[in-house]
């Protein structure tokens, strides 16, 4: 059997439960050790225990991280500021793994193995906000608010369920806030409830039905949710017809672009990958390395 990797790190969540922990070790490690000549298992048990074991990363051929969006975008922020990197493998462990879903990667924790034994390799583009980094995306307005009111206890109960739940409440209440947007340099004055910046294409488990993101193509795209209302609804339903003129639709606006800056007559927070920590002002553009990960075999597709 022909060893796809010299060196690699697997690296999970010491917060986890061991009855969810080590039944997936078992799962997975038979899988890895088939193609991993030599394979290091290491327990985080802190954020900044899962920064400096990226920050180490770089010793080895492959960094396979077992964990949700948040774990992911931790460990980003560490390895899109490194020279050098490994290749980067998935595997979900968290209530939406949206990322993953991004890259075509299977939800079942031992299907999802299968990216290394296809060892499909992808150039994956980085986007940078201010002085951090994110993956999948950054909005300001009722993706906050929506990402806020999730209990903590029903997220435990109903895992993604609650991301649903969470997000139809918010979006019945929703009110309009002043945007400023510069896309490539053109600027935007918007009254809207939501501005969404999109690298991946899911949230929440929720694949967005615009055909043109793409996590290769180094082009961010910005959504601009008008207003929280039934129309909305529908249109949203239609984004997969969406054209770049948007003469269409009245209550949603689409703009691709490389630099993108936003901010507001009032300092907004920002939710980046789940993560909530910044405000607005900020400005988002491509990261120049992209980084390299596995991906499912109909990624793409």
């Amino acid at each position: 059997m022909k060893m796809h990797y010299d060196r690699a790190l697997f690296i999970f969540n010491g917060n986890k439960d061991d009855n969810e922990v080590q039944p997936m070790i078992k799962q997975v490690a038979p899988e890895l050790i088939t193609y991993i000549n030599d394979l290091t298992i290491k327990q985080t048990h802190s954020e900044e225990d899962l920064k400096d074991a990226c920050n180490s990363s770089n010793k080895y051929d492959l960094l396979i991280i077992y964990g949700g969006d948040g774990t992911l975008h931790t460990a980003i922020n560490v390895l899109a500021a490194m020279d050098e990197t490994p290749v980067i493998m998935l595997l979900p462990g968290g209530t939406c793994n949206d990322f993953s879903r991004a890259l075509g990667i299977p939800q079942n924790i031992k299907n999802a193995t299968s990216t290394l034994q296809n060892n499909r390799v992808e150039e994956i583009d980085v986007s940078a906000i201010n002085d951090n980094y994110f993956m999948n995306f950054a909005g300001a307005g009722l993706i906050t608010e929506a990402s806020e009111n999730i209990d903590d206890q029903l997220k435990q109960t109903f895992g993604k369920i609650s991301y649903f739940l969470s997000a139809v409440q918010t979006f019945q209440q929703g009110g309009t806030k002043r945007f400023h947007l510069v896309v490539d340099g053109e600027e935007h004055e918007v009254d809207a409830v939501m501005v969404i910046v999109m690298n991946g294409c899911f949230i929440g488990t929720h694949h967005l039905p615009i055909n043109s993101i793409s996590v290769k193509d180094e082009l961010l795209d910005v959504i601009v949710v008008r207003e929280s209302n039934m129309k909305t609804i529908k249109e949203w339903l239609s984004l997969s017809n969406l054209t770049s003129d948007n003469k269409d639709l009245d209550q949603i606006t689409h703009f691709q672009g490389k630099k993108i800056s936003i901010s507001a007559d009032s300092s907004l927070e920002v939710d980046t990958d789940g993560e909530i920590y910044m405000e607005t002002p900020i400005e988002i553009k491509m990261n120049d390395q992209p980084l390299k990960f596995l991906v499912g075999e109909n990624f793409g597709d």
